[in-house]
């Protein structure tokens, strides 16, 4: 067997491993860091981003009233306004999210679910909608 001036030395596929190893190694210590720079700058960002809440210190008022008149084009129940520093900021003569005109079957199921939009609004969950779980979570929806 005839051997080629190339061939002298026999490849170690040890030092290969080696290589490959620090490699990894090397890429994984340097993605760390730059990850943990750029998590300390998303903090940085969202403190800077954090807004006072408007409504922390706002009288928020929650009405109840019982709706059975022609002034509300024949809707009967219960429903709610929200006043806000003194000034009418909801008038709510129907139950929100749901399909029909129809007013809160109760007085306790309009004041519950006036304290709920009320308590969205003192945690500046603007706009203060409901959705239909909530609802239902609530216990204020007529079966």
């Amino acid at each position: 067997m005839k051997q080629t001036p190339h061939s002298t030395r026999p490849f170690n596929l040890h030092y290969l491993v080696a290589l490959f190893f620090s490699i990894a190694l090397l890429t994984q210590l340097g993605c760390k860091s730059s990850t943990k720079e750029t998590d300390e700058a998303a903090v940085d960002t969202e403190e800077e981003n954090i807004q006072p809440n408007p409504y922390e210190d706002a009288v928020v008022e929650v009405q109840i009233f019982k709706v059975d008149s022609l002034d509300h084009n024949g809707i009967r129940g219960w429903g709610y306004n929200i006043k806000l520093n003194g000034s009418l900021y909801i008038h709510q003569p129907n139950v929100p999210a749901v399909m029909g005109n129809n007013g809160f079957y109760s007085e306790a199921a309009a004041k519950k679910a006036g304290d709920f939009v009320a308590y969205k609004i003192r945690k500046n969950i603007i706009p203060p909608s409901v959705t239909p779980e909530e609802l239902d979570s609530l216990g204020v929806l007529q079966e």
